[in-house]
């Protein structure tokens, strides 16, 4: 098992060598995530499976955005499920689309006017913001880059 320091480094000679953008973006984003975690001391070996195939992956040439993308959400999900921690902004993707089904939908079908739907998502964003704010304030959230 890597240690935080290992995959850190491992992880900035990839960006260093990294041409396109969008795999520069995610490296850089996993960089912060785990300088993050090693703050918070949270073991790196709790979060297993994820981390070993991030390990493996950085072998590979050329890295796949895909397959980045998905190793950092299956490491946020751990993160969620064992320690009740959230990546950046949360409630505010879950509650925007929530916004629209429980509040949207009801008041355009309400008002006959299907028009209305879109009238959920600022108050779900705004439910969205005020929770990832709470969270924020009680350290449940990471930091975004």
């Amino acid at each position: 098992m890597p240690t935080y320091d290992s995959l850190i480094s491992r992880l900035q000679e990839k960006l260093q060598d990294e041409k396109h953008l969008t795999c520069h973006k995610i490296l850089r984003q996993f960089i912060h995530l785990f300088e993050q975690l090693k703050t918070r001391e949270i073991p790196i070996e709790e979060l297993g499976e994820p981390i070993d195939r991030l390990d493996r992956f950085l072998e590979i040439e050329p890295l796949r955005f895909g397959q980045l993308r998905t190793l950092k959400g299956n490491i946020h999900s751990v993160l969620k499920k064992k320690f009740e921690i959230l990546p950046p902004h949360f409630y505010r993707g879950q509650w925007m689309s929530l916004g629209m089904v429980i509040f949207g939908i009801p008041l355009g079908t309400a008002l006959g006017n299907i028009g209305f739907m879109a009238i959920g998502i600022p108050i779900g964003l705004a439910i969205g913001v005020a929770k990832d704010k709470k969270a924020l304030q009680e350290g449940k959230t990471l930091t975004d880059i």
